[in-house]
């Protein structure tokens, strides 16, 4: 039943986030970071050419996790381990809640 009440809880913060992610996805932020969207696309849907992972529509945990991890010099590119070293734990999560709204492509 707990989950159930919190469920809205949980959204309401994802949607909060959303607006400050897409702030960051189409034009970096104050540290440094590029902006995602230069890569990932503006709808979060990459591009296989550069290597560059669909975002849109992936769990919100999911992409932080990876951002973390990047964060911390491990996996991605170098370029990508710059850019998520530049971004705060709130806006990894910004990000990942704008992209996490969005529709995933289609395939």
């Amino acid at each position: 039943m707990k989950a159930l009440r919190a469920a809205p809880l949980l959204l309401l913060g994802l949607a909060a986030a959303a607006p400050a992610g897409q702030q960051i996805v189409l034009h970096g932020n104050e540290n440094g970071a590029m902006p995602c969207a230069a890569c990932h696309g503006a709808q979060g849907q990459g591009n296989s050419s550069i290597g560059a992972p669909a975002l849109a529509g992936r769990q919100a945990d999911d992409i932080v996790a990876a951002l973390n991890l990047m964060a911390a010099g491990q996996g991605g590119n170098a370029l990508m381990r710059r850019i998520a070293a530049a971004l705060p734990l709130t806006q990894r999560q910004d990000v990942a809640a704008y992209f996490a709204s969005l529709p995933a492509a289609k395939p």
